[in-house]
This record gives C-alpha cells, sequence and structure tokens, in this order.
C-alpha cells in the first residue's frame, strides 16, 4: 500500500519566487488586454507615418520601439501584440515581412533593462544585489548598440 502525503513541501511552496509568476502573468494580461481592447490595432495604425521612409529608418524603429516596449511586458506578449502587425503592413508596403517581423522578433529579446522584461533580469533583481537604476543605465546602453547591430544585419543580410 502507497503512503499518502502532499506533493509539494511548505518550504518549497515558501521559496518559490512568487513576485517573478506574477511579473510575467501580469505581462501576459497586458498583453491580451493589448488585444481584446483594441490597443494592438490602434499601434498598428500610429505606423502609418512611416510608409515612405527608407526601409532602414524603419527596421531602426521597429527595433527601438520593440526593445524599449518589451521592457515593460515580457518578450513573449511583445512579440505576440507587434507580428501580425508587422506582417499586414509589410504585405500593405509590399516588402518581405522578414525585413519588420525579423528586427522585431530579435529585438523582443533585446531585454536588458528591467526586471519584468525576461526571466533572468528578474532573476538576477530578485537576488537584491542590483538596483533597477543600475540595470537601467547599463541596459539602456546595451539595448541601443544591439538596435543597430540588428538593424545593420537585417538591412544588409535580408
Amino acid at each position: 500500500m502507497e503512503e499518502k502525503g502532499t506533493i509539494i513541501d511548505a518550504w518549497i511552496i515558501r521559496d518559490i519566487p512568487w513576485d517573478v509568476i506574477l511579473l510575467f502573468g501580469g505581462g501576459f494580461a497586458l498583453a491580451e488586454g493589448f488585444v481584446k481592447s483594441g490597443l494592438s490595432t490602434q499601434i498598428g495604425k500610429s505606423f502609418d507615418f512611416a510608409q515612405g521612409m527608407p526601409i532602414i529608418v524603419v527596421i531602426f524603429a521597429i527595433c527601438m520601439i520593440v526593445t524599449f516596449l518589451t521592457e515593460l511586458t515580457s518578450n513573449t506578449a511583445t512579440a505576440q501584440i507587434f507580428l501580425p502587425i508587422l506582417a499586414a503592413f509589410a504585405i500593405e508596403w509590399n516588402v518581405d515581412p522578414l525585413l519588420l517581423m525579423l528586427p522585431a522578433t530579435l529585438s523582443a529579446s533585446m531585454a536588458f533593462m528591467m526586471p519584468v522584461a525576461t526571466p533572468p533580469n528578474a532573476i538576477v533583481f530578485g537576488s537584491r544585489k542590483l538596483q533597477i537604476a543600475d540595470m537601467a543605465k547599463t541596459g539602456f546602453i546595451i539595448n541601443i548598440f544591439g538596435a543597430i547591430v540588428i538593424t545593420l544585419l537585417v538591412y544588409f543580410v535580408v
């Protein structure tokens, strides 16, 4: 006969980083809210200014917008919001969808400033050895450099 017991001990539940789990749950809820409220459609309409601009400028703008938005929401949520919008724009503007979607996808992983952006950031911040100001200052420089690199790679390779 098997012995009955708990699946998870109390000390495991106590040590779960609930703040990290709640941060990510909030990011996914925010992404769903963007879609259901129509905010993602409004974001899409705000890209109308880019039609007629040089494609390298559009790529860089996409990199910057997605990079900094992903600092506030999860990278998955940011990609979930932007990729369908960019695919529609690519078709409307008669450009290769990869030219717009690839920089957005790569930029969504360029979250180095805020704890909410990615699990590694949240874990590092959860250690309490870094302040948000430290992460933001260093992450900002890395984000700018990353956006430039992604822009050049996509423009000259795709």
